[in-house]
């Protein structure tokens, strides 16, 4: 079955995906980090953590969430390091419209950028898809789709849909920073929590469009991105660029795509803002027993259209029985 779109406008999904298990991975993961150590400016501390490259099978419902609950999705590209998931053989890309591109497709003629292992440095280069759609939809591989969507959800009148919430612009110096940096190794240590200064990044995305006293704060959700916006940008903006994927692992020098996307299309009044009452994420790592079973009576009621799903790995064994079962229940298998 073939899931061309005839509608009035295209809409392809990327996504962006990585199997840190795979040793010949692992492997030019150690070897870049060990000869970079002293080249990267401002590190994130946990941007190198094993935990940020853990394949636990989330794209798989990924895909096949997208393709029981967004069927109108003309393409959907994954983007990965010379590595292709299992279970997309030859005749499942065909069949189910998906295509798999090399991080060397996105980074022609910014090879020096090779190889990189920053979500951020990737999601930089994105927009450079060959033959990617006007509108497309962006997703990191651990989100899954819990109840139908449309075009409406992402895109309304020539405007991308923003899920989030108004907060005041905090100021990032270089001390709140190295005091970021301390707090997240002393909660990975002794709590297991791993902490990304997501909220740094944003707030650096909005001052790139010039917001100065308040900023979009966007959760974990799909991002809805206007192919010109980005694009325009970058193009009349190479520094910024040029910068932002040369970091082979994250750092706090950098700004997400995403979130300066947000901003560009609400500085230009196209953009609809919602709040993100549709949206959930379950964490393993700071989630308890009762938290989860809360969430999935509200994934189980149909309250919840996007979930996030990060940590798998630390979900106990009883929890990850329950979510594969009930992630099984709703989408239909791959085949």
């Amino acid at each position: 079955m073939s899931y061309t779109n005839h509608s009035s406008f295209d809409v392809d999904a990327v996504i962006t995906w990585v199997d840190g298990n795979d040793p010949a991975h692992a492997a030019k993961r150690a070897n870049s980090l060990n000869g970079s150590k002293d080249k990267i400016s401002n590190k994130l501390s946990t941007g190198h953590l094993n935990t940020r490259f853990l394949d636990n099978g989330e794209l798989y419902y990924c895909i096949a969430s997208l393709r029981k609950y967004a069927p109108w999705i003309r393409n959907v590209y994954v983007v990965t390091d010379n590595q292709v998931p299992d279970f997309l053989t030859p005749e499942i890309q065909q069949q189910y419209n998906i295509h798999i591109v090399d991080h060397k497709e996105i980074f022609r003629s910014y090879e020096w950028a090779l190889p990189t292992f920053n979500s951020m440095s990737i999601e930089t280069a994105i927009w450079r898809i060959p033959d990617l759609s006007e509108n497309f939809i962006y997703l990191n591989d651990d989100f899954i789709l819990c109840s139908p969507v449309n075009k409406n959800d992402f895109f309304q009148n020539g405007k991308v849909v923003l899920r989030g919430e108004w907060r005041p612009m905090i100021s990032y110096g270089p001390l709140r920073v190295k005091l970021n940096n301390l707090f997240s190794r002393f909660v990975k240590k002794f709590l297991g929590i791993t902490r990304s200064l997501n909220l740094l990044t944003q707030i650096r995305s909005a001052k790139l469009a010039d917001f100065k006293k308040k900023y979009f704060y966007s959760p974990h959700v799909p991002h809805p991105i206007q192919l010109k916006t980005i694009e325009n940008y970058y193009k009349n903006n190479p520094e910024i660029f040029e910068e932002n994927i040369k970091y082979p692992f994250r750092s706090t020098n950098q700004h997400t795509i995403q979130y300066l996307a947000n901003h560009l299309e609400i500085k230009k009044e196209s953009a609809n803002l919602i709040p993100a009452d549709d949206a959930l994420m379950i964490n393993g790592e700071t989630d308890i027993k009762f938290t989860i079973n809360r969430k999935i009576e509200r994934i189980k009621n149909g309250e919840i259209k996007f979930l996030s799903l990060q940590g798998f790995e630390s979900l106990g064994d009883q929890s990850q029985k329950k979510f594969r079962t009930l992630l099984n229940q709703m989408i239909p298998p791959i085949k």
